[in-house]
């Protein structure tokens, strides 16, 4: 999905959920965090095909648990996005949601020509589509290897094709419609909240410019790397202290979510270890 649905829907959900402005805001921002995982790491773009960290770096439950902790309306808006991109089709590469767990498996127990691979180790049980993903892909998307071991949840969408167009513009309607009656006060408020976490929102704007002049101007032939490197660095450095910023000044933060993140996270390493020993007891294959 493109940013700018995300953090429409982000904003749209805050708006029908909780009634607050300020936490519409937060939460549009943090659907935008994902995507901080995008081609800008100023790297040429074979590494980052082989590599694959679009869409799963910051795509995952682990990296949302820990936005969650720092300020759970952030962490509601990286939740979304995740959600949203994983209706994504293979061609946009989907979500890779256990990020990095899905990293320990390097093959397939099964593939769609149904060859059966009796390998040690984890397996997943049936192929991820490469086949598809290398010719439908965008060229700087497609995997350098021939096929990419670690699972991504799919969906049936395009990304910039009409449910993402539909969810951009359902949102701004929605914002319109829900609020016709106190359009203006509710408009003044919506810039006086940007206003508000402006080290957030130019520290995402800041890195995204920076990220996108590189990947669509400059990464092939490496020029201005770290004139773009230190644009990208001090949006970086805005966001960190909004989010510092968002920490201090807002009750946000309590013992319940600490405790719902910590307990979760406990909660499923814990599970997957002792998952893991009961099935290759049981059925002799680590198959996920």
């Amino acid at each position: 999905m493109n940013l700018n649905s995300h953090i429409l829907f982000g904003i749209a959900i805050g708006i029908a959920f909780f009634h607050n402005i300020d936490i519409a805001i937060l939460i549009g921002i943090g659907a935008a965090l994902p995507d901080l995982d995008r081609e800008y790491i100023l790297t040429n773009k074979l590494s980052l095909a082989k590599h694959q960290l679009h869409r799963a770096l910051f795509h995952n439950i682990f990296f949302a648990l820990l936005i969650y902790l720092l300020n759970q309306y952030l962490g509601i808006g990286v939740i979304l996005h995740i959600l949203l991109d994983m209706l994504t089709s293979p061609a946009d590469r989907g979500v890779e949601v256990l990020f990095p767990l899905g990293r320990l498996i390097n093959d397939f127990h099964l593939d769609y020509d149904g060859i059966i691979k009796d390998k040690k180790g984890l397996l997943w049980y049936i192929e991820d589509p490469m086949r598809i993903i290398r010719i439908t892909s965008d060229k700087d998307l497609i995997p350098s290897s021939s096929k990419s071991p670690w699972i991504r949840v799919y969906g049936p969408f395009k990304n910039s094709r009409i449910a993402d167009w539909t969810i951009f513009y359902s949102s701004i309607l929605f914002l319109i419609l829900f609020n016709i009656d106190k359009l203006q006060i509710f408009s003044i408020q919506l810039i006086y909240s940007m206003i508000k976490y402006s080290p957030l929102i130019l520290g995402i704007i800041l890195f995204y410019t920076g990220g996108e002049i590189w990947r669509r101007k400059f990464q092939r032939t490496g020029k201005y790397r770290n004139m773009v490197a230190i644009i990208m660095l001090i949006g970086v450095a805005f966001l960190l202290y909004g989010i510092k910023m968002s920490i201090s000044t807002l009750p946000f933060f309590s013992e319940s979510s600490l405790k719902l993140g910590i307990t979760s996270l406990i909660s499923i390493i814990i599970g997957f270890i002792i998952a893991y020993i009961h099935v290759k007891k049981r059925h002799k294959l680590a198959i996920m």
